[in-house]
């Protein structure tokens, strides 16, 4: 396993705290390589351009091709959508948890797992958790409260409006997904464009702090490192 980059030095007392999300993205563009391929996606079946479905041949020609996102955009768009969560309301520090239904794109699934470990919001990735009801555990225990479910899913959405001052050109990556906190559902697309939302920085962890539920167990922020880069990116 690679050794982290501690924020706090581990003494005999302390474990000291890391995040394995600066060990993938942060670190390495540091080092130079932002460039680097680390997301893989199939191609689109319907090629978008600002959330609107491309009809010009040679546009779709262009545009369905397999995609590729290197460290740097990962970066960006994983730490905006922490950006966005916590502008939301979702206090990790709460008990908060992340699901993610199953219709969640792959490569929008994988942004939504390095934003949840940047901040340190748990993600729930067992059997059934992504249409799980607020306050009820997926195994009848560990409930949260509806405010602290926190749920990625698809959505029926309008393009975006041209023109707005709010509206970021970059390219969101969330199209066609929104994310529900209690009662209330969001769409990404729009709110991973605006401008006004501040990208998040990444959070000190204790290598012991639960990450990730899954059907096998519960892995911690220090293991968590070797399952993202099995399990989620496509190279780190």
């Amino acid at each position: 396993m690679t050794d982290f980059h501690f924020f706090t030095v581990p003494t005999a007392t302390d474990p000291g705290t890391l995040n394995p999300v600066y060990e993938l993205l942060d670190f390495p563009i540091a080092m130079g390589r932002a460039d680097d391929v680390v997301l893989t996606g199939p191609a689109p079946e319907k090629p978008l351009v600002d959330g609107r479905e491309v009809t010009d041949p040679r546009l779709i020609k262009a545009l369905s091709v397999p995609v590729e996102l290197d460290r740097a955009e990962v970066l960006d768009r994983s730490s905006k959508l922490a950006g966005v969560l916590r502008a939301m309301g979702v206090v990790p520090e709460s008990g908060a948890r992340l699901s993610l239904a199953e219709d969640v794109p792959p490569l929008t699934r994988a942004l939504g797992l390095l934003a949840a470990t940047r901040i340190g919001l748990v993600v729930d990735l067992r059997a059934g958790s992504g249409g799980a009801t607020p306050g009820v555990g997926t195994d009848g225990v560990g409930a949260v409260s509806a405010q602290d479910t926190v749920v990625l899913h698809t959505i029926e959405a309008e393009p975006l409006e041209s023109g707005r001052a709010s509206v970021r050109v970059t390219r969101s990556r969330f199209e066609g997904v929104g994310v529900t906190i209690g009662s209330e559902t969001a769409n990404l697309d729009q709110a991973m464009r605006d401008s006004r939302v501040e990208f998040a920085a990444v959070v000190p962890l204790k290598p012991q702090h639960t990450m990730l539920l899954t059907d096998d167990g519960e892995i911690d922020a220090q293991s968590s490192l070797d399952w993202y880069r099995s399990e989620v990116l496509s190279a780190s």
